[in-house]
């Protein structure tokens, strides 16, 4: 009975301290990043040099013999845009990637753990704080029997302290680093973090954090960024441990191109001769350079055309009239919203900028009220909203932002929360340049963050908690 009772005091501790290095957004960014389109990446598993259609281009095998038999860290780096994160999240998930590891880790299975940095986030999801709790959390949901050994600082204290006991940054750096120095370990662990470039703190620092954790036999890194020199002096110094996306995805991009219009149900109306279909998707191909949110939005806009029963030439001028530059680009579809709703479409987008991470939908539902009376807020009595009518504003909300921001910001349907279409949007519209435009644009006087502070009253009075 005795020895129940401290196996079920044990059991009580783990499922505490698991519960306390857990967080609310953990789970978000991973879910937020895009699934690959079907039949895009494949490449990366492939053993032997990846053929373009121009050009062999060496990199893409790298990444399946480093799983396999690789140690330290392997980067993946990219343009703006390029598809990294979803790239990442395809390798972090594939059964590919558990096989390989295995080859590594082997005669145990591996230990995988993800964290995809986001700067819009919480800061939990970019900071350092954020990457351990999440690393950590992944390490003991597989392995829990770790977790004594690894918290012993901890392990003394009843359970009812553990649960509430905060976590603080050394002492979730000396646990990974004490797993990761352990020689009796019998497991091995491979951690893919995504968007180094979207952590808050200091990068040099940071990298040498990355390459200190790497050097452990039990530990390696799959990791990726923007290709700053930081991180090219940091982790790209060996051709063997990293690949560039925008350089390998050609295939990819054309097979994109290709699919989205062909899907389209007046694409074969227009019977186009195979010769110029060839033509118009390798233009797009040719015109992307690699970077595949150009070819998300120039598909849209051709796709948008194909709707408006636009003719082969229509379709032709359309791709032409598209810069290839992503802020020139972005610029563009704001300036396309309709006249009229071009002081919402800015005092949106300053809101969302001013919010600093995802809000939920509600908060936007108040847009209007906004621009007729700045006081309504407190003139809203407390009135709390049903399920359908919820639902209702969410629907709203969506058709708004499609019409005044251009699919710029849009509403994730399984968060409930308004989110920028990627981080280059952010960039874009931080640049001096856009802040101008889109104060030129909102009313006279127009204050972000107290539009949102009238938004979240208005949500608290009309929330049932």
């Amino acid at each position: 009975m005795s020895q129940l009772s401290v196996s079920t005091t044990d059991v009580a501790k783990e499922h505490h301290i698991l519960k306390s290095i857990a967080f609310d957004s953990l789970p978000a960014r991973h879910s937020a990043v895009r699934e690959a389109h079907r039949e895009t990446f494949e490449w990366v598993f492939k053993e032997d040099s990846h053929n373009t259609s121009t050009r062999t281009v060496t990199g893409c095998g790298n990444l399946i013999a480093w799983l396999k038999h690789g140690n330290g860290t392997f980067w993946i780096s990219g343009k703006p845009g390029s598809g990294k994160s979803t790239l990442m999240k395809f390798i972090a998930d594939h059964d590919s990637t558990v096989q390989a590891l295995t080859a590594w880790s082997h005669p145990h299975p591996p230990v995988i753990a993800r964290h995809y940095f986001w700067s819009a986030g919480t800061s939990m999801q970019k900071s350092l704080q954020g990457l351990l709790q999440t690393l950590l959390f992944d390490i003991f949901r597989q392995q829990s029997d770790l977790i004594e050994l690894a918290c012993a600082e901890r392990w003394p204290e009843p359970p009812e302290v553990l649960k509430l006991k905060p976590w603080k940054v050394p002492e979730l750096h000396r646990i990974l680093q004490k797993i990761g120095g352990w020689e009796s370990l019998r497991v091995k662990m491979c951690f893919f973090i995504d968007g180094l470039d979207e952590y808050e703190g200091d990068h040099v620092d940071f990298c040498k954090i990355l390459k200190d954790l790497s050097a452990s036999p039990n530990l390696k890194l799959c990791i990726s960024s923007r290709p700053w020199n930081v991180f090219e002096d940091s982790f790209g110094r060996s051709d063997s441990s990293k690949l560039y996306v925008h350089e390998l995805t050609r295939s990819d991009i054309r097979s994109y191109a290709e699919q989205r219009l062909h899907e389209h149900p007046r694409w074969h109306d227009l019977e186009v001769p195979p010769e110029l279909s060839t033509w118009l998707v390798d233009q797009i191909t040719e015109r992307a350079a690699g970077v595949f949110l150009w070819v998300f939005l120039v598909t849209r806009e051709l796709r948008s055309g194909l709707t408006e029963y636009d003719s082969f030439s229509d379709l032709q001028r359309r791709l032409e009239a598209i810069p290839t530059d992503l802020g020139v680009f972005f610029r563009q579809i704001l300036e396309s919203v309709e006249p009229f709703y071009h002081g919402k479409m800015a005092t949106t987008l300053l809101m969302a900028l001013a919010a600093r991470r995802s809000a939920s939908v509600e908060l936007y539902s108040f847009q209007d009220l906004e621009h007729e009376d700045e006081h309504y807020a407190l003139r809203m009595p407390i009135q709390h909203l049903g399920d359908q009518e919820a639902s209702v504003r969410q629907q709203k909300v969506s058709r708004q932002l499609r019409g005044r921001c251009r699919g710029l910001l849009e509403v994730d349907s399984t968060t409930r929360r308004v989110e920028f279409l990627h981080r280059t949007v952010v960039d874009f519209l931080r640049t001096s340049e856009m802040t101008n435009f889109l104060r030129e644009k909102s009313a006279s006087g127009f204050n972000a963050s107290l539009a949102l502070l009238r938004a979240y009253i208005a949500c608290i009075k009309t929330t049932q908690y």
